[in-house]
């Protein structure tokens, strides 16, 4: 009976969980976060619909090293991980020292490989290496739970939300919603590392089932009220930037500074211009520029140095109504006429040719 009711629970997650995916895919393109999410979703879906299927048409307690396709459960781990980065720091940008995070989701599709391209193997080395593999067989499952549970703790409390539920200067709502956030979080984790212990695989399953449960509940809230949603993630935000390098640094000194590369040196002009480059200007580190940037005047680095483009383009195309779209585009710091339109269009409102046709 409860192998039937759990089963029923799986395919039900699953198809939600797609449901969520497909939802994630089309927004994919107006934030990268909701890549992220999207992978996320796609990865719970096919974890539901992969134990459902072994739930119903094999035996439930199948050698779980022969069930196809687990390397998808490591991908839970660091899209959740990597979706709070890109929510919480605006700057963030994935880049080639993250890819360790996709060592076991690597290590998992090899295992998957391993055993699909060795099952009529009857001795020797690879018939042993099958055997260690299944031997160890529910460990490697559920460590996949494990992983992504750890990703989840650490943002718990690398990130601070325990302040969420202690601060009395924020609405009772926004306590609710942190401490049901985390409870989720932390009874999911108990319960795992109980089916962990005890090699209950049955309670293994349920967890499975269960760990869509906390980010379903923060994405129902944030359609239902998403103000709250957005002054949660205000609040974390501010947490991290208490902890901000830029502490200790003459802040007013510093913008006076930046104004001057700006206003009079014009380094926005460089098309090579990039944050490492500008931070060695101020003297200080990428980091600290980039929390400046977004603590204190609350946008990124890209926008910053765009709107200095674009107002400069304007200014020649006004002192200069002879001048080429083209030679403004590229004398003001941007390299491709594309990337020059996309953010014309984006501060002025429409394009550098309709600015010059209308003439303001």
């Amino acid at each position: 009976m409860l192998d039937t009711v759990l089963n029923h629970l799986l395919f039900y997650g699953g198809s939600l969980a797609l449901t969520m995916a497909i939802m994630q895919f089309a927004q994919i393109f107006r934030d990268s976060k909701h890549l992220w999410l999207f992978i996320f979703f796609t990865s719970i879906s096919a974890i539901g619909f992969q134990q459902y299927y072994y739930g119903v048409y094999a035996v439930p307690d199948h050698e779980i090293s022969l069930w196809r396709g687990q390397a998808v459960a490591f991908l839970l781990g660091p899209s959740i991980f990597f979706f709070y980065k890109k929510l919480f720091y605006n700057d963030f940008v994935f880049t080639l020292r993250h890819i360790f995070h996709f060592v076991p989701p690597f290590i998992s599709f090899c295992i998957d490989m391993f055993m699909l391209k060795t099952e009529t193997v009857k001795t020797g080395a690879l018939l042993e290496a099958r055997s260690m593999i299944i031997a160890g067989n529910y460990y490697y499952l559920i460590s996949a739970a494990v992983i992504f549970i750890i990703y989840n703790v650490y943002i718990l409390f690398k990130e601070d939300f325990i302040s969420l539920i202690k601060t009395k200067k924020f609405s009772v709502k926004v306590n609710q919603v942190a401490l049901v956030y985390i409870v989720m979080v932390l009874m999911i984790a108990i319960m795992l590392l109980f089916a962990f212990i005890t090699r209950n695989i049955t309670l293994g399953r349920i967890v499975m089932t269960l760990m869509i449960l906390p980010f379903l509940f923060i994405l129902i809230v944030g359609n239902l009220i998403p103000e709250l949603i957005s002054l949660i993630t205000s609040v974390v935000k501010r947490n991290i930037y208490e902890r901000s390098l830029i502490k200790g640094l003459d802040v007013e000194a510093l913008k006076t500074r930046l104004d001057d590369l700006m206003i009079y040196d014009k380094v926005y002009c460089d098309e090579d211009l990039n944050l490492k480059r500008l931070a060695e200007m101020l003297s200080i580190s990428p980091h600290q520029l980039s929390e400046f940037l977004n603590k204190n005047l609350n946008i990124s680095f890209n926008y910053y140095i765009n709107r200095y483009r674009v107002d400069e383009a304007v200014n020649l195309m006004q002192t200069q109504p002879d001048r080429s779209i083209s030679s403004i585009c590229y004398s003001v710091g941007f390299n491709s006429k594309s990337a020059f339109y996309e953010a014309f269009t984006r501060f002025v409102g429409k394009s550098p040719a309709r600015y010059r046709k209308t003439g303001k």
